[in-house]
């Protein structure tokens, strides 16, 4: 099953109707969902796809919410799929992947420091990329003031 469109409706079927796939070709699919069900289609995926991996996610603030992008990649194939989801500000959160696949782990803790959206069910953990006197402060949002950081953080 290396057909994007084929993949979308197997996997709208599995979730029982909650993803909403969109085929840009044969290569590419976009699969529109609720953040409750991230975790069950990419089980689905990583179980129903021979060599499919979480290649990377895309976190980004958009006017209703922020986006979040988990791309998967098949090994082997030029199919790429999307999970997408949409979370609402101002406290974004999400289900961790990590349960599922490590490559969840780095990428999951740099969207938490740049974005802010807070992954459920990883262990507690201290900031990744940013110091501690930035903790609150999300640099890849919308109104964020590099300005007001620097005085934060040069005191």
């Amino acid at each position: 099953m290396n057909d994007a469109a084929a993949v979308g409706a197997a996997l709208r079927e599995a979730l029982g109707g909650r993803v909403e796939p969109a085929v840009r070709s044969p290569r590419r699919l976009y699969a529109s969902l609720e953040a409750r069900d991230l975790p069950e289609a990419a089980r689905w995926l990583l179980a129903r796809l021979p060599g499919c991996r979480l290649a990377t996610c895309t976190g980004i603030d958009l006017r209703d919410g922020v986006g979040l992008f988990h791309h998967f990649a098949v090994n082997g194939s030029p199919l790429v799929i999307t999970l997408k989801v949409l979370l609402p500000k101002p406290d974004p959160r999400a289900p961790s992947l990590l349960p599922l696949t490590a490559a969840a782990d780095w990428i999951e803790r740099e969207i938490r420091d740049l974005l802010g959206v807070s992954f459920e069910g990883r262990p507690a953990e201290g900031r990744f990329l940013k110091p501690e006197e930035l903790a609150g402060s999300f640099p890849l949002r919308r109104g964020f003031d590099p300005a007001a950081s620097r005085e934060r953080t040069d005191g």
